[in-house]
């Protein structure tokens, strides 16, 4: 994965499944300023299988309340295809944030 290292509105993250597409990616953000001074540098990262979602929390520098969960379409076709866009949709709960996840994530 190949990201804008600032604000982006959502849109600096691509998935490059070879090197070629990395590769472009890469020459887009730091040499055509793709995504302008959000993409002046970049962040690599191994790319994860699997489903994403939101844990959403309020903070106030002691505590931790936790207020919701959520998963949103970020790719602009049907079928998880095409660039990732600053949001298609989302909903909330996250039906893949069981309780048993839920637990886990507030004890760590």
């Amino acid at each position: 994965m190949i990201k804008a290292d600032g604000l982006a509105a959502g849109k600096g993250v691509i998935v490059a499944l070879s090197e070629a597409e990395a590769e472009a990616a890469i020459r887009d953000m730091l040499e055509a300023n793709a995504f302008g001074g959000a993409g002046a540098r970049v962040v690599i990262e191994e790319f994860l299988e699997g489903e994403e979602a939101s844990f959403i929390v309020m903070v106030d520098g002691e505590n931790v309340l936790p207020m919701a969960t959520s998963q949103d379409h970020k790719r602009a076709y049907d079928g998880d295809t095409g660039p990732n866009t600053g949001g298609m949709g989302a909903y909330s709960p996250a039906p893949v944030v069981t309780l048993r996840l839920t637990r886990v994530l507030w004890n760590r």
